[in-house]
């Protein structure tokens, strides 16, 4: 992975000759107003790059945008310098679980690497309800650095033939189902988590009630349905790619996989499924016609069905941790239920290339595509690094560039019903702007090379957050 580039701590408090022959300044004082001047502003909108951009912001929102010259800079503002740089608007991970446990290390020392890279905000897809809603709040109030946080409460989910887990709460029956959304919805979630073991009637159950409540529903597609099925019932967005396999395959043989354990069922599926097919193009058809979005967190199955124990834990990244949280997570890592076994590792690792094949195919479809990670962990999908690791995978299926930077944005926040707030450098939205030092539309590969983060109109230098944490 590369690195976080070192870059100087004092060039965002100093006016180039530039930007003083070139940026016109009011004569009053602006309070805590902010200039970001100079730079190459990606307009995700539009797909293009506007040169020499001007973007003021005061309190925690943008006020206006604009080019150098063209627009008046407040002569009390901080000036950024960002010539020869590129903005982007703050990134979204839509799949992760920072509630996650880890033995030993208390609270959430991540937080920071997800802002150090640009992410400045998280859906969290299931966990704690009462420990999500503290940390929205300290997150809310300044009391912890770190993304804003959109969360889910705990998943809903039948019952299951393993053991739950602590964030999986029954929704197995119909008034269960009903009255655990409700719940959810009281106490302030954002959207709903469903997960495999639900029946089609308490997946009616549960879309029909989270719709009333003004609540998205997205998650796993249950293996009671088929993918389809699903969707034309109402799913808002669907989780990881899971097509169950009565999706494509004969009865009989779907129902000899569909309820196997992750590690054996998906190299199973995938093996036999044909992206070639018919079938799938229907499949895909019916995913953008009832403008679904999906979420195919690629970098998670690849962590998952292409590299080793030894392969994840030895990401030069992973030494960016605390050494207390990597341990931990060294001695955790992933589920033996989710790893494919011996005899399956080659049909695992064949599946995933067809994953990215799928991937290009929902784009060219015109499947609203989301960028997810289901971090926080090790090598691949580590807090922040994740990320990126899963926009070059996007890109290597075939996306452009730019829509592969919407699916982190501007996609990201309808999805999450925040568009007026996020997805884009636009007046009236949060100030939530990433620079970088080389342009993410030639490779967004470049998005790494995170030179200064703004949230709210705080700037923050990714080193600094790094080293703080340490």
């Amino acid at each position: 992975m590369l690195p976080l580039k070192k870059s100087n701590p004092h060039q965002n408090e100093i006016i180039l000759g530039f930007v003083a022959s070139a940026v016109m300044i009011w004569g009053q004082s602006s309070g805590n107003a902010i200039a970001i001047v100079g730079g190459n502003l990606i307009d995700v909108r539009k797909g293009v790059a506007i040169e020499q951009s001007v973007v003021l912001a005061a309190g925690d929102r943008i006020t206006a945008v604009g080019r150098v010259g063209e627009l008046a800079v407040p002569s009390g503002a901080k000036i950024v310098d960002a010539q020869g740089k590129w903005l982007i608007p703050g990134l979204v991970d839509m799949h992760v679980h920072v509630s996650s446990h880890v033995a030993g290390v208390p609270g959430y020392p991540w937080l920071i690497f997800y802002l150090a890279n640009g992410v400045t905000t998280i859906r969290d897809t299931g966990g704690n309800i009462t420990s999500l809603r503290v940390l929205r709040q300290d997150l809310n109030s300044g009391h912890q650095v770190g993304p804003r946080l959109f969360l889910a409460g705990m998943i809903l989910d039948g019952n299951p033939a393993v053991s739950p887990g602590p964030h999986v709460i029954l929704a197995d029956s119909e008034q269960r189902a009903e009255s655990a959304v409700n719940f959810w919805a009281d106490q302030g979630v954002d959207f709903i988590k469903v997960y495999n073991n639900i029946s089609e009637p308490v997946l009616v159950t549960i879309l029909k009630t989270a719709h009333a409540r003004g609540l998205t529903v997205t998650g796993h597609v249950p293996r009671s349905v088929t993918t389809t099925r699903a969707v034309e019932l109402g799913m808002d967005g669907l989780e990881h790619i899971r097509i169950t396999g009565r999706e494509l395959l004969p009865i009989e043989e779907a129902n000899k996989i569909d309820f196997l354990t992750l590690g054996s069922r998906e190299p199973l599926l995938w093996q036999r499924f044909d992206t070639d097919s018919i079938g799938m193009n229907k499949l895909i058809g019916v995913i953008a016609g009832h403008h679904t979005f999906l979420d195919p967190t690629l970098v998670v199955d690849e962590a998952t069905f292409k590299m080793t124990a030894e392969e994840r834990s030895g990401e030069p990244n992973n030494r960016m941790l605390p050494k207390a949280l990597l341990k931990s997570m060294l001695e955790e890592d992933l589920p033996d239920s989710w790893l494919p076994p011996k005899d399956l590792r080659t049909a695992a690792a064949e599946g995933f290339s067809k994953r990215l094949k799928f991937v290009e195919m929902c784009y060219r479809a015109g499947v609203r595509l989301l960028a997810g990670t289901d971090g926080p962990g090790l090598g691949p999908t580590l807090p922040g690094y994740g990320l990126h690791s899963e926009m070059e995978l996007l890109e290597a299926a075939g996306i452009p560039p730019i829509d592969v930077l919407r699916a982190a944005t501007i996609t990201a926040a309808e999805a999450l019903n925040a568009q007026q707030n996020l997805g884009a450098i636009e007046p009236g939205k949060l100030a939530d702007i990433v620079i970088v030092d080389a342009d993410p539309l030639r490779d967004i590969a470049n998005t790494r090379y995170v030179y200064r983060v703004v949230k709210g109109s705080e700037i923050y230098d990714p080193q600094e957050l790094i080293t703080h944490i340490n």
